[in-house]
């Protein structure tokens, strides 16, 4: 398989180290190939090693930053339905209030940081002021929530937007180190394609099987249409996609990142198929938490290694 992107570097260097492993036992005794700093085929089985764990490192980095981002907005949902409980607990109890003109406007589930937290400041004030000037019992809301359970989720959510970014940070890092062993595994695999014609003659099986970094030129294939649905019922994501109708596609491999957005240099293969295989996958890959976004795209391959992705779709667990 050639490279076509960052999921493709772990079954690329499998075929070069089974390809090197096979050169080495063709030229006979000695230490086999090195190449340039005395690089040899234990190397770049290490180098693989290492790449498939800062791999997981990214996708578990992400995973951070989506179970981050879903507890803000289950949260966000939350605290909303609070503040509309006590705005119409006011209204109804004492419509005469001049307290009534204080009422925090709602915040959409949309709305960042600086919009979510200023009326939910402006609403524990206005409760802490109402009730401290009430003769009556103290403001409580639905299931006897209270201001003080009130003050404590407020603190919870002020604290969940700096842990959000912090996840941020530790992604970046993830995938900078991430992006730099794929570039020291690019030149082994370069120098290596150099290599085997200098040790192997024209025509023979070594040299004739040596595996590409890129696809030959040609057409790529035709784009599959995706679309995804969250099943309430089995908790979980739903993909369809029609008929594949190309003759030139042999595989195809589902991928997605988490979040909302599609990263294509963090995508993970989640399932690989037949091109004729059932139009449909379910799972609930990256959609643990209530909240959670995670987003696919369906990849159709050629024998060469060609590809072309779908459209991608998110699919986003609902908060209650």
């Amino acid at each position: 398989m050639p490279l076509t992107g960052p999921a493709s570097y772990l079954p690329t260097m499998d075929s070069f180290i089974a390809h090197w492993t096979s050169a080495n036992a063709a030229l006979g005794g000695g230490a086999g190939i090195a190449l340039g700093g005395g690089v040899t085929v234990e190397n770049l089985s290490e180098m693989r090693e290492n790449l498939q764990d800062q791999r997981s490192e990214v996708e578990s980095a992400r995973n951070g930053v989506e179970l981050a981002r879903a507890q803000i907005e289950t949260l966000k949902a939350a605290m909303l339905e609070r503040l509309n409980q006590f705005n119409l607990k006011l209204a109804s109890t004492d419509p005469d209030s001049p307290y009534m003109s204080l009422r925090p406007k709602a915040y959409s589930q949309s709305e960042g940081m600086g919009k979510v937290l200023q009326p939910l400041d402006d609403l524990a004030d206005l409760w802490q002021r109402y009730n401290a000037a009430s003769t009556g019992d103290p403001i409580t809301l639905m299931g006897g929530y209270t201001l003080t359970t009130f003050m404590t989720e407020r603190g919870l959510l002020q604290a969940a937007y700096p842990a959000w970014s912090a996840a941020q940070n530790g992604l970046m890092l993830a995938r900078s180190q991430r992006t730099e062993m794929e570039g020291q595994i690019r030149t082994v695999l370069v120098q290596y394609r150099q290599r085997i014609p200098a040790e192997f003659a024209e025509g023979s099986a070594i040299l004739a099987s040596l595996p590409r970094l890129s696809p030959p030129e040609g057409s790529t294939p035709e784009a599959a249409v995706l679309s995804g649905t969250w099943d309430a019922t089995t908790q979980t994501v739903d993909l369809a996609w029609a008929p594949i109708t190309d003759e030139s596609v042999t595989t195809l491999q589902i991928r997605g990142t988490t979040g909302p957005d599609y990263e294509s240099d963090d995508e993970s293969v989640i399932a690989t198929l037949p091109a004729n295989a059932p139009a449909t996958w379910t799972g609930n890959w990256g959609l643990t938490a209530p909240g959670s976004s995670a987003t696919f795209k369906l990849y159709a391959q050629t024998e060469q290694g060609n590809e072309r992705g779908s459209n991608a779709v998110t699919v986003t667990r609902p908060v209650g």
